[in-house]
C-alpha cells in the first residue's frame, strides 16, 4: 500500500497540530506526489483523480474531494488511502455517523495503522462517545509509541469530559518532552482555556504574542478564545 496522498483529518488541526510558530512561519502544506509516483495500476486518470482529490481536500472543498474519492474508488475499490481520506471528508462535512462507519471499515482493513485509530477517536469524540474515543486513541498510542498528536487528542478528550487534571498532565508531559516548542505552549494555553483555567492561560498567550506577533495561527487561536477568557 502506498501512503502518498493522505491529508490529515483537519477537524483536529486547530486543537491538535504542533503549530510552527517559530520564526513567524506557518507549517508547510503537505505536497501531493507526482502522478508518476502514485502507481495506480498504470491508470493515469485514476492518478489524476487522486491528486485532484488531495488538492480539493487541502483547499477545504470537502464535497468536491468526497466526489473525487468516490470516483477513484470505483476504479480502485481497495485503495486504503482513498478510503481513509473519504472518511475524513465525511467528517469535515459533519456527517459523523457515516464517517465512523467508513473509518471502522478502514480499521478492519489495517488494524495496525495508528492514524486510522486517531481519526476514529476524533470521530467518536465528536459523537460524544468519550470512553470509546479514549480506547481508540490508546490503541493509536500503543501502535505509535507516544505519538504527540495522539497524546494531544487524548488530552482534548479528557478536557471536554471535565477531567482537567489528566488533560493538563498530558500536555505538561509533552512540554517537558519537547522543551522550547512554541506550538506546545500554545496547546497548553488552549487546554487551560478548555478546562476553565483561562487566567492561567493568559500569560502563555501574552508570551507567545510578544514572541510571534505576526503569526496567523496564533492570532486565530487568540480570536477563538472563549468569551470568559477575554480580558
Amino acid at each position: 500500500m502506498h501512503h502518498l496522498l493522505r491529508p490529515a483529518l483537519s477537524v483536529f488541526a486547530a486543537s491538535l497540530a504542533l503549530l510552527a510558530c517559530g520564526g513567524g512561519e506557518s507549517a508547510p502544506a503537505p505536497q501531493p506526489a507526482p502522478a508518476s509516483a502514485t502507481k495506480v495500476s498504470g491508470d493515469f486518470t485514476a492518478a489524476s483523480k487522486k491528486i485532484a482529490a488531495f488538492e480539493a481536500y487541502n483547499a477545504a472543498r470537502y464535497a468536491d474531494a468526497l466526489r473525487l474519492y468516490d470516483e477513484l474508488l470505483k476504479v480502485e475499490p481497495d485503495n486504503l488511502d482513498a478510503l481513509i481520506n473519504r472518511a475524513a471528508c465525511l467528517g469535515q462535512l459533519g456527517r459523523w455517523p457515516e464517517a465512523l462507519t467508513a473509518t471502522d471499515d478502514c480499521a478492519k482493513r489495517n488494524p495496525n495503522d495508528p492514524e486510522i485509530h486517531i481519526n476514529r477517536s476524533t470521530i467518536l469524540n465528536e459523537l460524544g462517545r468519550s470512553e470509546e474515543a479514549i480506547e481508540a486513541v490508546d490503541r493509536a498510542l500503543a501502535l505509535s509509541n507516544g505519538m504527540p498528536k495522539a497524546l494531544l487528542l487524548k488530552a482534548t478528550i479528557y478536557g471536554k469530559a471535565g477531567k482537567s487534571n489528566e488533560a493538563i498532565a498530558l500536555v505538561d508531559g509533552l512540554v517537558q518532552r519537547f522543551p522550547g516548542q512554541p506550538g506546545l505552549l500554545l496547546e497548553k494555553a488552549r487546554m487551560l482555556d478548555l478546562v476553565g483555567r483561562s487566567a492561567d492561560a493568559d500569560p502563555l498567550f501574552a508570551q507567545l504574542q510578544a514572541q510571534f506577533p505576526q503569526d496567523a495561527s496564533l492570532q486565530q487561536a487568540i480570536a477563538a478564545r472563549p468569551a470568559r477568557a477575554a480580558k
